[in-house]
């Protein structure tokens, strides 16, 4: 999978009319330049004010203020659509590939992806290219009106520009790698820091604070060497300009004055020299906003490729009773094989390896696939089911339900269909001990914290409880540290219907597993 095209879903469209703006303030530009060198000879001469120069000048001010902020507006909308459709292709790439692997990256670097490189893409389409059309648009416009006003002025001021425009074309491409660096020395400190802020008062206890801030405060030095070589470049491009326009304004009066022009033409050419500083300026932090950009696709396109889950084939549904679950030659992660069945509305207990249980159960659920054998549920591939198959004939229970932040009502109906009038529910959540946890919460409509943090652990193979009196599924994965109390609500769930029930138990040391 590669990245959103720059231009879909209308933003060419609103690149173009960015475009249109630029070039009407071009136009008002030179409208300015002329007004203003009628309103000096107007002076030389000693005669009137002409009413229309000021009004051409006052109205081409406002006129150009109008259209920068609506370019700006334009491209800010641009570049927020873009981030938008970045974010969703991310995490519908990661919600797509086994749970193991997205387990693996640091919570930091996954941080990362959805905010620090989003202000990447966003600023590149919404600030980058705008900014680049406007050069690209305002500077042979004024370089035309200046050749309207006389050809002496573009001669004057054409070799700076285009040696401001090499340096600044120059001085971008090394930018590429010193963003490149800056995001990654920024992206370790990140990481470090969201791994250790939750364990912060244990790496206390431990004696650890001293070690781990100058482990941190190392880091944050390599990080801030980084920031200023990278600032420096950056605000070195941005300031060519600025030295540019005092020499270029500088040949401007020589020109003017050794061609024996007026003092209007000289002032009007002035004007419009003004006026291009600022996509001249503009120009030094498009390439600082190019540099984020390629270096935040690369992060991103990079994740982009990771393999996903290889499910949902032929969207099968499960047939309909107690699931029949066969292992055929199943490879472990810690390299055994199983091979065993768990019959249809039975209670089996799967004998694997501590790093094979959650493997197993994974896999079962659909997070995972197996790298080599298959898995049959009621003679079914696992790979052929369909996504609502899964989710509603297979559920966990146990103390890692899947919890986001926001009200008990949320957590008690994640992944229900079934949706229960409140009084329903509170009734049902009462009958499985989550009482305590609705008198503490407030209610249904009370806060349960990110993971659960706020619950306890029974309080949360609770809500597993509830969510299997809801789903009613077919196969039922109990986690190994369920003990003899849970599997008794279990089975009392299960005296009015068939569900087949597994077990992973943790294999001793030194013992073979199941099949």
């Amino acid at each position: 999978m590669t990245l959103p095209p720059l231009l879909d879903r209308g933003r060419g469209r609103g690149l173009a009319l960015v475009a249109a703006l630029t070039l009407v303030q071009g136009g008002a530009a030179g409208a300015a330049a002329f007004a203003t060198r009628g309103l000096f000879e107007a002076m030389h001469g000693r005669v009137a004010l002409p009413v229309g120069a000021l009004a051409i000048l006052a109205g081409a001010g406002a006129l150009i203020a109008v259209t920068r902020v609506a370019a700006r507006y334009l491209g800010e909308r641009i570049g927020q659509d873009y981030a938008r459709q970045i974010r969703a292709a991310l995490f519908d790439h990661a919600a797509r590939m086994p749970a193991r692997a997205v387990a693996e990256r640091r919570a930091g670097y996954m941080s990362l992806r959805f905010v620090g490189d989003m202000t990447a893409f966003r600023n590149w389409l919404g600030l980058g290219l705008p900014r680049l059309v406007a050069g690209a648009l305002l500077i042979p416009a004024t370089l035309a009106v200046l050749w309207l006003l006389d050809p002496v002025f573009v001669w004057a001021v054409l070799p700076v520009f285009a040696l401001t425009l090499l340096g600044i074309s120059l001085g971008g491409l090394r930018l590429v790698p010193l963003q490149r660096q800056l995001r990654m020395r920024r992206a370790r400190i990140a990481a470090e820091m969201a791994e250790r802020m939750p364990m912060a008062p244990h790496l206390d206890r431990l004696g650890r604070r001293g070690t781990e801030l100058a482990q941190l405060d190392k880091r944050t030095d390599a990080m801030v060497k980084a920031a200023l070589r990278h600032r420096l470049a950056a605000e070195t491009l941005k300031a060519l300009p600025d030295l540019a326009a005092g020499v270029a304004a500088a040949l401007v009066i020589l020109a003017g004055h050794r061609a024996g022009l007026s003092a209007g033409s000289i002032a009007a050419a002035l004007a419009a020299l003004g006026l291009l500083l600022s996509p001249l300026r503009d120009l030094g932090g498009v390439w600082n906003h190019r540099a984020a950009f390629r270096a935040a696709s690369a992060k991103a396109e990079a994740a982009l490729s990771r393999a996903q889950r290889n499910l949902y084939r032929a969207g099968k549904s499960l047939p309909k009773g107690a699931v029949d679950v066969v292992f055929e030659n199943v490879a472990l992660p810690s390299g055994a094989t199983l091979s065993c069945h768990a019959a249809r509305g039975a209670t089996t207990d799967l004998v694997v390896g501590e790093r094979d249980s959650e493997a197993v159960i994974d896999m079962l659920l659909g997070l995972d696939t197996p790298t080599a054998g298959r898995i049959l549920l009621s003679g079914v591939d696992l790979h052929d089911l369909s996504r609502g198959s899964l989710r509603r004939g297979v559920l966990r229970i146990g103390a890692s339900p899947e919890i986001l932040q926001g009200s008990l009502r949320r957590v008690l109906l994640m992944g229900c269909t079934e949706r229960p009038e409140d009084a329903v529910l509170e009734k049902m959540a009462r009958d499985h001990g989550l009482g305590p946890v609705l008198g503490r919460l407030g209610g249904l409509g009370g806060t349960v914290r990110e993971g659960g943090r706020n619950l306890s652990r029974s309080e949360r193979i609770a809500i597993s409880l509830v969510r299997l009196h809801l789903l009613r599924p077919r196969l039922i994965l109990l986690d190994p540290d369920c003990d003899a109390g849970v599997r008794s609500s279990v089975a009392n769930q299960l005296k009015h219907r068939a569900a087949t029930v597994i077990t992973p138990e943790i294999l001793p040391p030194g013992v073979s597993s199941s099949g």
